[in-house]
């Protein structure tokens, strides 16, 4: 489960990370553990965080409700490729041998929407890390501006990489000056589609 909305909540209501230890009756190495996905929250701890800040324990646990009532389960965005480190994070789920991304918004994805792991660190300066997890969509036109993916002709096969969209160049933002431009026009590149959404977790 990914607590980022969590966090988020206990930050808007004043409570630190020590204060939630205190609540739980719990040591400050089980909260870290917590945030950091090595740990579930459970569905006590959960009820008591809610009584303490007065909140409903489906905003702890990050369920969104329907004006009905009903809740609504979380939005599974499948992944292109099996993510490399897909054990620490909480919001990567795996059903019958493929993974999917749990968004905690539905957001405005089509069924073309997909989720792909960032593998490398071509733009680290504009604050897009190896580990990262980006949701695009097929079929959506890129444009200038925008962090793309795309597939990058080598030889025999194909590298998926994700750049800024300056046409006709792809441009790499890093430390490493081992990532060169693209040019859309004359290298063996073709535009897939544009970077919807960026997903960190700590």
């Amino acid at each position: 489960m990914n607590l980022s909305h969590l966090k988020k909540l206990l930050a808007s209501h004043g409570v630190s990370q020590t204060d939630l230890a205190r609540i739980l009756g719990r040591d400050k190495s089980v909260i870290t553990n917590l945030f950091q996905g090595k740990r579930q929250l459970k569905a006590d701890e959960a009820m008591l965080i809610a009584r303490q800040i007065g909140v409903p324990v489906t905003q702890i646990l990050g369920i969104p409700e329907h004006r009905d009532g009903f809740m609504e389960p979380p939005l599974l965005i499948p992944f292109q490729h099996e993510p490399t480190h897909w054990k620490r994070h909480g919001n990567v789920v795996r059903k019958e041998g493929k993974f999917y991304l749990e968004a905690s918004e539905s957001g405005d994805y089509s069924p073309k929407a997909y989720a792909m792991e960032v593998s490398d660190d071509s733009l680290n300066l504009s604050g897009v890390l190896a580990g990262d997890f980006v949701i695009s969509e097929l079929d959506r036109r890129c444009k200038p501006g925008q962090l793309v993916i795309a597939q990058h002709y080598q030889g025999r096969g194909a590298k998926t990489l994700i750049r800024k969209y300056d046409p006709p160049l792809l441009l790499p933002h890093s430390t490493n000056a081992a990532f060169k431009p693209l040019n859309a026009d004359k290298d063996e590149v073709r535009l897939v589609s544009p970077v919807l959404k960026l997903i960190r977790a700590y």
